[in-house]
């Protein structure tokens, strides 16, 4: 099996891991003027990818719309501080506060922005780079008596399996007309799906896996990380 070509070829998986987990870090941790160079980042890499990039990462940001929703509520109306709006003693008890709303912006700010970056590494890595990068990120784990062989199989056989599960759910439930709210029925299918799959496991035949692990990136490739750590100091 040959090794799957990716979206820019030119820059080695791990680098793009490594990249993609510094830029994560300085995201969770980082202040308004790194948040600022981190959104551009992202849409210069947006930029580069074309459309179709986009279209798959809107979807993953309706999702968690909720999610999203529950962190400004919980940093607005939970963070001590001045209140929004009005001076009274009754307003300031359930207005949110102006600390809060701009922790929870910033929070929720770089949050989207992580989704973002998420979806692009996804979108820019194919399953065997990804895949053949854990492989060689695990390497100093060996000296421990970790097996990276068994852990980059087992991650092979789970993305394999999840293909076909999520095809199986997908067409499960469209046989089943379901009426919004019904939780019941909502819950006998989800069991019934559990069985199904846990079923289809126990009888799958032994496949044999094979898995192409790409050589060490190259020297100058380190410097994208190294002037993405430097950047994001400097702006500290």
């Amino acid at each position: 099996m040959g090794m799957e070509i990716g979206r820019f070829p030119s820059v080695h998986p791990v680098v793009r891991i490594i990249f993609f987990l510094i830029f994560s870090l300085f995201l969770a941790l980082g202040n308004l003027v790194q948040l600022a160079v981190a959104a551009l980042l992202l849409f210069v890499f947006y930029l580069m990818a074309g459309f179709g990039c986009l279209v798959n990462a809107l979807p993953m940001l309706r999702r968690m719309r909720w999610f999203f929703l529950s962190i400004v509520v919980v940093y607005a109306w939970l963070t001590p501080g001045r209140a929004l709006w009005g001076e009274s003693a009754l307003m300031h008890w359930w207005m949110p506060t102006v600390e809060g709303v701009l922790l929870g912006g910033h929070r929720l700010l770089a949050l989207m922005m992580m989704v973002l970056a998420v979806q692009w590494l996804l979108w820019a890595t194919t399953r065997t780079q990804l895949v053949s990068a854990l492989y060689w990120l695990l390497t100093p784990l060996t000296m421990i008596g970790f097996s990276r062989e068994r852990f980059v199989v087992r991650v092979t056989l789970i993305l394999t399996a999840l293909e076909g599960v999520q095809q199986y759910i997908g067409e499960q439930l469209k046989k089943n007309t379901l009426r919004r709210g019904d939780l019941r029925g909502y819950a006998a299918v989800a069991a019934a799906l559990v069985s199904d799959v846990l079923l289809r496991g126990e009888q799958e035949h032994c496949q044999m896996i094979e898995v192409d692990i790409e050589a060490a990136p190259p020297l100058l490739q380190w410097l994208w990380p190294l002037a993405l750590i430097g950047t994001m100091s400097l702006l500290a």
